[in-house]
């Protein structure tokens, strides 16, 4: 079994209380953090916030999904390293995983351990090498999200990003990288209503893209520095009729 419906999922946590790790992040992150709000409130099930330094309040604890989770950042792995031997049962939120570092970590861990990967290239990374936990493959939370379809909006916007994961040699002159501008948990309305002024989006952000997807833009989604985009792309965004994956962008 590789595919997992993550509401099904936790459908055994229905109605119960959970620890929740949040991570730093961006306000691209924040429609995931909503779309995991819409499903867990669905199911009732209310989270405790916990951080590195926190103290443990429930047996589970749900880590939010996201990228976090790679070499290039640490937070993910810090808090686990540090409650490696303290929760009942882990639950890894659709996530992008890769580095010898992480595996170590979910190695480590003890308790009952699920990881969700959210495209196959990570499922196919941590199921060959996580040894004593369950692995399944299911879409990024932000999926969860429902917005309404805007045909509104003229020109485009290109909204590439500016740090260690953008591959361009420059970046265009006219340029505006929402994610950059907000926090993991920030409301949505900003976004929205910045995407909503545009007919198309040009985008190396996962969930700029994302998001300009579910409102009916039509979207370019260009590489990143590995490959979170192109694999989110080939599991979830393929099938959406107005979004293409573009290998470069024309200066």
């Amino acid at each position: 079994m590789e595919e997992v419906d993550l509401n099904k999922f936790l459908g055994k946590y229905r109605d119960t209380k959970v620890d929740f790790y949040r991570f730093p992040g961006n306000y691209g992150d924040s429609l995931i953090w909503h779309g995991t709000k819409i499903l867990l409130n669905e199911l009732n099930i209310r989270e405790n916030y916990v951080e590195i330094n926190s103290s443990k309040i429930n047996n589970v604890l749900f880590i939010d999904g996201g990228g976090n989770f790679v070499d290039y950042y640490s937070n993910v792995r810090d808090f686990l390293n540090k409650k490696h031997d303290l929760y009942k049962e882990i639950v890894i939120l659709p996530h992008t995983i890769f580095g010898d570092k992480q595996i170590n970590t979910l190695n480590n861990l003890s308790g009952d351990i699920t990881v969700f990967c959210r495209e196959r290239v990570t499922f196919d990374f941590v199921k060959q090498n996580f040894l004593k936990g369950n692995v399944y493959l299911w879409h990024d939370c932000a999926f969860y999200n429902d917005f309404p379809k805007s045909q509104d909006g003229k020109g485009v916007l290109n909204a590439f990003r500016k740090d260690k994961e953008s591959i361009l040699d420059r970046i265009p002159n006219t340029n505006n990288d929402l994610s950059y501008n907000g926090y993991a948990t920030k409301p949505l309305e900003e976004i929205i209503n910045s995407l909503n002024q545009y007919e198309e989006i040009n985008t190396d952000r996962l969930h700029v893209a994302i998001c300009a997807a579910l409102l009916g833009k039509k979207v370019n989604l260009f590489p990143n520095s590995y490959y979170k985009n192109k694999a989110v792309f080939d599991y979830s965004l393929r099938n959406f009729p107005n979004i293409s994956f573009r290998r470069s962008v024309d200066k």
